[in-house]
């Protein structure tokens, strides 16, 4: 028999995933110099944090071509029963993605492990916070 305390954990983990995938989808398109379709995954502060710290790499005309790969593993600390405590999740990941410079030219970037570091509020699902860890390759 399930508990409705399962049923609760079960849908926020749900909850979490798809905030978690669809930020991640959106750092690869601000990474990429495209408007990055945060909406409510983020809050404001962190939006522009992000933005400000990836303006200067974009203001030099050069862009990432984000490739995450098709799998990453999710990892959740906290409790998902209490919506009034924040949880962690950390989301690594196999970057192969590629540098476009200004003039078109596509350089490999070194392979190399991410990993995202996310606290989020549980009611509204939404990442307060990130930080960002690359690992050495192959991890």
């Amino acid at each position: 028999m399930v508990s409705a305390g399962d049923d609760i954990r079960e849908r926020r983990l749900e909850e979490l995933r798809d905030t978690v995938e669809q930020f991640t989808f959106s750092l690869g398109l601000l990474l990429a110099g495209h408007d990055p379709e945060f909406g409510a995954t983020a809050t404001p502060e962190l939006r522009a944090r992000l933005e400000a710290a990836v303006e200067p790499f974009l203001a030099s005309g050069d862009a990432m071509r984000p490739d995450f790969g098709a799998y990453g593993e999710l990892h959740v600390e906290g409790d998902l029963l209490l919506h009034d405590q924040p949880v962690t999740a950390l989301l690594e990941f196999d970057d192969r993605s590629m540098r476009e410079t200004a003039d078109g030219r596509l350089l490999p970037a070194p392979r190399r492990r991410i990993r995202l570091e996310l606290r989020l509020s549980i009611q509204p699902c939404r990442i307060e916070d990130c930080a960002i860890h690359l690992l050495a390759a192959g991890r």
